[in-house]
C-alpha cells in the first residue's frame, strides 16, 4: 500500500534536504510530544514540585531561551550550522537525560534553564540551516514541510505519552524522559546526512559578526512577528482557560480544538506559505495573518453566555480562523527572516528573528491572562487590537528594511574568512 501526499507536501518533500531534514525532525518532535505530554506530572509527581516551582521554572527557562539564539547563531556563522545544530542536539541529550537524577527544586531549576538556553539556541540555529542548505525559493516551503512534520512528530509523541500517564509510576516517568534524550542523539546522526556545504571566501562585509543587533528595520521586523507569536499563548493558556470559566461549552471542546488546529497546521500550511516569494508579498501575507487572528478574538469573546452549542461551534470557527491566521503569519514571517537577512551571517540573523520568537512565546500567556481573561470581552477586543495594529505595521516596516538592504549590484564583496555552511555549491542526495 501506498500513501500519496497532498501535491503541495509532495513538491516541499521532493528537495534531498527537506528529506533528511524532515525526518530527524520527525524523530526529534515525537520525543518533545512525549517529554511536553508528561514534564509538568514528573517534575510534581516524581520530583516532589509544586506547580508554582514547575511554572517558575519554566518562565526563567523560557527568559534563558530568548537570549540563546544570537550567540549560538554566531558560533553557526563561524564554524558552520549543520555542525553546530548537531553539537547542540548532542549536548540536549545529554542535559535531558539529567532530569532523571534532578531531586528538588535547585537542582530542577538549573538543568531546566539549560535545556531551554540550548533548545531555543538549537532552533535558531536550524534556521540557519535551512537558510545556507537550501536556496531561496524552497526555503518558505521547507520550512512550512517541516512544520508539518513538527505537528505530526508532537502529535505522536503526545499518544505514546498516554502509556505512560496510564502507568503513572516514576519508573514510566523517567523512561519518557530517556526516551526523549535518545531521540536527541538519533537526531544528531540523521542530520549528517545533509549535503554538506561549500565554504565561501572573501573579504569581510558589514553584516558580519553581531551586525544583525545593528539593523534597525529588520529587529523592527523581528518584534512585529514575534507579536504574532502571541498567539501561541491564547491557544495553549487562553482557549483552555477562556472555555471551562467563562463559557457553557463542555470541556471537551479544548482536545477538539486543538486537534482541529494540529490538523489544519498539517494539510494546510505548505500550501498557505504559496505567495511568499518576496517581502512585499511576505508582509501582505502578515498583514492578513494579523487580522485573521484579531477576528478570532472577537468571535472567542463573543461566547461569553451563549449556549454550550452556540459555543462550541462559534470556538470551533475562531480556532479555524486563527489558525489560518497563524499559518500565514508563520510563512510572512519566514519569509521576511530569511529575505531581509544578511546571507553572510545568516546564523546572527537567524538568531535575532529566534529571540523575537521565544520572546513571542513567552509574552501570549502573560498578554492573554492580563486582557481576555480578566475583562472578558473588552480584553479580547484590546488583545485584538495587539495583533490588528501588529499587522498593519508590517507593511511600512517591510518597506523601510527593503530600502536598506543594499542592491545585488551595489552589494559587498564576498568574504574571504571561510565558514562552515556559507554557500551551497550544488546539492546532491543526502550523504554524510
Amino acid at each position: 500500500m501506498t500513501i500519496s501526499l497532498p501535491r503541495s507536501l509532495a513538491d516541499a518533500a521532493g528537495h534531498p534536504v527537506v528529506r533528511a531534514l524532515s525526518v530527524a525532525t520527525l524523530v526529534n518532535t515525537v520525543g518533545n510530544g512525549l517529554l511536553m505530554t508528561t514534564g509538568a506530572l514528573m517534575f510534581t509527581r516524581v520530583v516532589g514540585l509544586t506547580a508554582s516551582q514547575v511554572g517558575l521554572a519554566l518562565t526563567l527557562g523560557g527568559v534563558f531561551g530568548i537570549v540563546s539564539g544570537i550567540p549560538l547563531g554566531r558560533i553557526a556563522d563561524r564554524f558552520g550550522a549543520r555542525p553546530t545544530v548537531v553539537a547542540l542536539l548532542a549536548v540536549q541529550a545529554v542535559l535531558v537525560l539529567g532530569y532523571t537524577q534532578v531531586h528538588s527544586f535547585w537542582t530542577a531549576l538549573p538543568l531546566i534553564c539549560a535545556v531551554m538556553f540550548v533548545d531555543r539556541g538549537e532552533s535558531a540555529v536550524r534556521g540557519a540551516l535551512i537558510a545556507t542548505a537550501l536556496p531561496p525559493d524552497r526555503r518558505v516551503p521547507g520550512r512550512a514541510f517541516l512544520r508539518s512534520v513538527t505537528n505530526v512528530g508532537i502529535s505522536l509523541g503526545a499518544v505514546l505519552a498516554s502509556l505512560a500517564l496510564v502507568a503513572d509510576t516514576p519508573g514510566a516517568y523517567r523512561a519518557v524522559v530517556v526516551a526523549d534524550a535518545a531521540t536527541f542523539l538519533v537526531a544528531a546522526l540523521l542530520l549528517l546526512r545533509v549535503p554538506a556545504l561549500k565554504a565561501g571566501g572573501g573579504e569581510r562585509t558589514p553584516g558580519r559578526g553581531f551586525g544583525a543587533l545593528a539593523d534597525a528595520p529588520y529587529l523592527l521586523i523581528t518584534a512585529l512577528a514575534g507579536a504574532l507569536v502571541m498567539l501561541q499563548g491564547v491557544l495553549e493558556i487562553g482557549l483552555p482557560l477562556w472555555v471551562t470559566d467563562r463559557t457553557h461549552a463542555p470541556r471537551a471542546l479544548i482536545a477538539g480544538a486543538m486537534l482541529l488546529n494540529t490538523v489544519m497546521v498539517v494539510l494546510l500550511q505548505v500550501r498557505l506559505s504559496k505567495g511568499s516569494g518576496d517581502p512585499a508579498r511576505a508582509a501582505r501575507l502578515a498583514l492578513r495573518a494579523g487580522v485573521l487572528i484579531a477576528v478570532g478574538c472577537v468571535l472567542l469573546g463573543l461566547t461569553e453566555g451563549l449556549s454550550a452549542w452556540a459555543a462550541t461551534a462559534l470556538v470551533l470557527v475562531a480556532v479555524a480562523v486563527m489558525t489560518v491566521g497563524e499559518m500565514l503569519g508563520a510563512a510572512g514571517s519566514w519569509a521576511l527572516g530569511f529575505d531581509l537577512a544578511d546571507e553572510r551571517a545568516q546564523g546572527v540573523y537567524q538568531g535575532v528573528f529566534n529571540t523575537g520568537f521565544a520572546a513571542g512565546l513567552v509574552l501570549g500567556p502573560l498578554v492573554v491572562t492580563r486582557t481576555a481573561l480578566r475583562f472578558g470581552l473588552t480584553g479580547w477586543l484590546v488583545l485584538g487590537g495587539i495583533f490588528l495594529v501588529t499587522a498593519v505595521a508590517f507593511v511600512p516596516a517591510t518597506r523601510w528594511a527593503v530600502a536598506t538592504r543594499p542592491s545585488p549590484a551595489t552589494g559587498p564583496a564576498p568574504d574571504d574568512e571561510t565558514t562552515g555552511d556559507e554557500a551551497v555549491a550544488t546539492v546532491g542526495e543526502p550523504g554524510a
